[in-house]
């Protein structure tokens, strides 16, 4: 079974209907309903999600999104030894930084992003949701 998490960005461009990203993006998390892929979100990243939809669609909408959202995806824990090991990296930013160790501790192996470039430190490899479309799946 192909584990990933999604990051933020791309789950973000998916929700708030982000022009051009969202068609392709959408394909890349729909893959989440093969019963070959099990789809993750870090912890940290559903808190930020919330806070940047609700300011756009409102809270109601929000959470019925995310709701929706994580139905399909299971979270990735971000718990102290996530934290610590974060503060620890090598990556210059440090919500990548947790994005990438919690991606780690939940033995995800690919992360899809459309920022690849900040990853490039991470343990996990990160893709671009097209990128992510034609790997195979086992």
């Amino acid at each position: 079974m192909r584990r990933v998490l999604f990051d933020s960005d791309v789950l973000l461009d998916i929700l708030a209907q982000r022009q051009p990203f969202v068609v392709a993006f959408a394909q890349a998390l729909n893959m989440v309903t093969q019963p070959q892929v099990q789809g993750y979100v870090s912890g940290h990243a559903v808190t930020n999600i919330f806070y940047i939809l609700r300011r756009q669609v409102g809270s109601e909408t929000a959470r019925e999104l995310l709701s929706r959202l994580l139905q399909h995806l299971q979270i990735a824990n971000v718990t102290d030894e996530v934290i610590r090991a974060a503060l620890q990296s090598s990556m210059t930013d440090f919500e990548d930084a947790v994005t990438s160790e919690a991606a780690n501790a939940a033995g995800v192996e690919v992360i899809v992003t459309r920022n690849t470039s900040d990853f490039l430190a991470s343990v996990t490899p990160a893709v671009l949701p097209d990128e992510f479309l034609v790997m195979p799946l086992e």
